[in-house]
């Protein structure tokens, strides 16, 4: 990965995340953008964005995050000075969900 991606895919994170925190006032504490994939074009960036919680919450707050993509967009495009912007695609990173129900399932033992 060259520097000017990582370095873009940092400035990307930290908008998503400032943005986020924005958004969700108290429900941003469970809330984590983990990782961002962008390939060297810069097109297109792959959010990755954890979530802690019971999984009825988590799920609500996931689509709030998701009917929020829009915002986060343009708040990126206000942020980046660049030819172009790349378009958010946000995943949810259920691997702090999984290291919780592996945790669970080894205090049980």
């Amino acid at each position: 990965m060259s520097q000017r991606s990582a370095k873009m895919e940092s400035l990307i994170q930290q908008s998503v995340a400032k943005a986020l925190v924005n958004l969700l006032d108290r429900e941003a504490a469970a809330v984590t953008v983990t990782r961002v994939d962008a390939p060297a074009d810069m097109r297109n960036a792959t959010v990755w964005i954890g979530l802690l919680g019971e999984p009825a919450v988590a799920d609500k707050l996931w689509s709030r995050i998701e009917g929020a993509q829009r915002i986060l967009q343009a708040d990126l495009s206000t942020k980046l000075t660049t030819k172009f912007v790349p378009k958010l695609h946000l995943r949810r990173d259920t691997g702090g969900e999984y290291a919780a129900q592996i945790d669970k399932l080894l205090r049980g033992l």
